[in-house]
């Protein structure tokens, strides 16, 4: 931890990808989920409007609610004393398909 009501972002990131619940972190469908910093960018974590958000993808077979815990208590002490918000932006399914490319039919025509 930096100080009270100072996040460290780069930590918060690392404890978030450290807990076994999580794929990865997610930075929005245009990378806007992010912290910038020297040298480049912490994808996936931010902190706006006093409180620290944590975007991730949940690996399957955990109900979302637990993984929103897991991983806050992992990032807390790392947040400055600042609230955090978790979001479940996507869900790692098992072997699951690639989804098709943009503009190929995967339905086939009758």
């Amino acid at each position: 931890m930096i100080g009270p009501g100072v996040a460290d972002l780069e930590a918060v990131a690392a404890a978030a990808l450290a807990c076994p619940l999580i794929a990865e972190l997610m930075g929005g469908p245009y990378g806007e989920v992010a912290t910038y910093r020297p040298g480049g960018r912490v994808l996936g974590v931010r902190e706006a409007a006093g409180e620290v958000e944590v975007h991730v993808k949940a690996k399957w077979g955990t109900p979302l609610p637990e993984v929103a815990e897991a991983v806050r208590a992992a990032v807390t002490a790392y947040a400055g004393g600042l609230p955090v918000s978790v979001f479940v932006d996507d869900i790692e399914v098992p072997d699951a398909p690639a989804p098709a490319a943009l503009g190929e039919t995967t339905l086939a025509a009758p």
